[in-house]
């Protein structure tokens, strides 16, 4: 990673000495075990680590509630242990998000009546080869923690979209560096050159059209109660568990455990030139394919700086053309742009690393989050 030199949002919409209550769901896993970590570390020290935010330096302090399946609670705390025994600050609440009984529902509900941010993580399956099935369970989680906070009034709802709403993208070679924008119409799914990766991982079809429905819903509840709950919705790139280092990132875009099966047909002892010439188109698919996965990748200090900052930032609550050129041509702000990124009680922006080559544009992230990232996958070390 590159040395730290970052700054975060300067408009928070509170005091820098107030005490927040933050529901995570999907609480347990990779990314939300982060951000919890990294939200309680703001408890215990007014200075921040080399990792962490500016923000962090002020006198914020922070509940947390983590909503996770009860059938994870047990795994997820032995593989991936938070501080459980601060009751003071942390709460596990189970919780199966898509189909919740009535203690788990009043549970819930008294838990976000009291919240200011929801950050929604949860998904039945996290990775790239989610089934229709799958995903279809991952919108109920999503449909009901937004409706949810809309009833209780949350102040801010969060969304972790991800970068395969727009990974249709990847080959077309008219993209270049930093065309993706957050408005750029979705081509949901990201199809591996290889056909062995795409029969292990999958073409993210699915997966990306959950996350889908959740910023369009996100961007209709936003307009309808922007006067009590705004809408964060970040689509974020690969971060992977633990350390995170680009050094781990693959072709695959999942980790082992979550690869489909699939037979290994491709040792060729007979030197056949035809199988030969196979081999090598599909080991020039694969550098294209993870060249992408390492382009998309978000480092962990850019995924705390971009969540820290999405929990503080002023979302607009007017219907108005903000920072817009005076000649009102801003194709983002037209009001006839069925995706543009900002409206009334929403924002939404990419959220990857400053990758070298990668086709996210990160303007507006740096714009709305204040978070410019240093981090790139590709650098020299």
């Amino acid at each position: 990673m590159s040395s730290t030199t970052t700054s975060s949002s300067s408009s928070s919409s509170s005091s820098s000495s107030s005490r927040r209550t933050i529901v995570i769901t999907g609480g347990l896993g990779n990314l939300g075990s982060k951000l919890c970590r990294h939200l309680l570390s703001s408890n215990s020290s007014s200075s921040s680590s080399p990792s962490s935010p500016p923000s962090s330096s002020k006198t914020r302090t922070y509940k947390i509630i983590l909503i996770e399946h009860p059938n994870f609670i047990d795994r997820y705390t032995q593989s991936n242990p938070l501080p459980h025994d601060d009751k003071d600050n942390v709460i596990v609440l189970p919780c199966d998000l898509g189909n919740p009984t009535d203690e788990q529902s009043a549970s819930l509900r008294e838990a976000l009546q009291g919240a200011d941010a929801v950050i929604h993580f949860s998904a039945v399956n996290p990775y790239p080869n989610a089934s229709w099935s799958d995903s279809a369970q991952s919108m109920d989680h999503t449909f009901n923690i937004f409706q949810l906070a809309v009833i209780c009034k949350v102040r801010r709802v969060i969304l972790a979209s991800s970068n395969h709403v727009m990974g249709g993208y990847k080959d077309d070679p008219t993209f270049g560096p930093s065309s993706i924008l957050p408005h750029s119409d979705p081509r949901a799914g990201t199809m591996p050159l290889n056909t062995k990766l795409l029969d292990t991982s999958g073409d993210g079809k699915a997966y990306a059209a959950a996350k889908l429905a959740g910023e369009r819903l996100a961007m209709t509840l936003g307009n309808l109660y922007a006067d009590t709950t705004t809408f964060v919705v970040l689509r974020i790139g690969w971060c992977q568990p633990g350390e995170n280092l680009p050094s781990t990132l693959s072709a695959a875009g999942s980790p082992p455990e979550f690869l489909l099966d699939a037979n290994d047909d491709t040792e060729n002892d007979d030197g056949n030139k035809e199988e030969d010439a196979v081999a090598a188109v599909a080991a020039d698919n694969d550098k294209k394919d993870e060249l992408w996965y390492k382009r998309m990748w978000l480092s962990n200090r850019d995924f705390l700086q971009y969540f820290d900052a999405a929990i503080h930032l002023n979302v607009p609550t007017k219907e108005e053309r903000v920072g817009g050129g005076s000649n009102g041509d801003d194709h983002n702000l037209h009001h006839g742009d069925v995706h543009r990124n900002v409206r009334r009680g929403f924002v939404l922006v990419n959220a990857m690393s400053r990758n070298s080559g990668a086709k996210w544009n990160l303007d507006e992230t740096e714009k709305w989050l204040g978070v410019v990232s240093n981090d790139d996958s590709l650098a020299q070390k």
